[in-house]
């Protein structure tokens, strides 16, 4: 877990639930929109611009074919961004509702959340920061 997310967490998660509430489950329907989301109402919030994370460029691995692990590295919004500059985080998936935590949190008419569902939202986002790792966390 990277202390200066935490931290990030603990100033705009408001921001975040914010966005949840005010907008419909079709825009976030998949983990990597909620991972670009964390990142640009969270973690990318009061950074200046060479700061924040590239969102717009998530790498996604996803060897799993029905079920399996996505994997999500960002870098740094920089010219030639370094190893220092990298970040990732995971998550798993499943094939329907009871094995799937975004599919069972969303709802298939895709509108607005309910408030049971803004907190799970909540929970999914609070999980995939919790996860967060450098790629390289300097030498031992």
């Amino acid at each position: 877990m990277i202390k200066e997310f935490v931290e990030k967490w603990n100033k705009y998660n408001k921001d975040l639930e914010e966005f949840f509430r005010n907008t419909k489950q079709e825009e976030y329907s998949s983990y990597e929109e909620i991972v670009k989301i964390l990142f640009d109402e969270v973690i990318n919030k009061g950074e200046d611009e060479y700061d924040t994370f590239d969102t717009k460029n998530i790498c996604v691995i996803d060897d799993g074919y029905y079920q399996g692990t996505q994997i999500f590295i960002l870098h740094k919004d920089t010219y030639q961004p370094e190893i220092k500059d990298y970040v990732y985080t995971n998550t798993y998936y499943g094939t329907c509702s009871g094995c799937d935590t975004l599919l069972g949190i969303s709802s298939y008419d895709g509108g607005l959340p309910d408030e049971q569902q803004i907190k799970e939202y909540m929970t999914l986002a609070l999980h995939l920061l919790q996860k967060c790792k450098y790629m390289y966390e300097g030498e031992d």
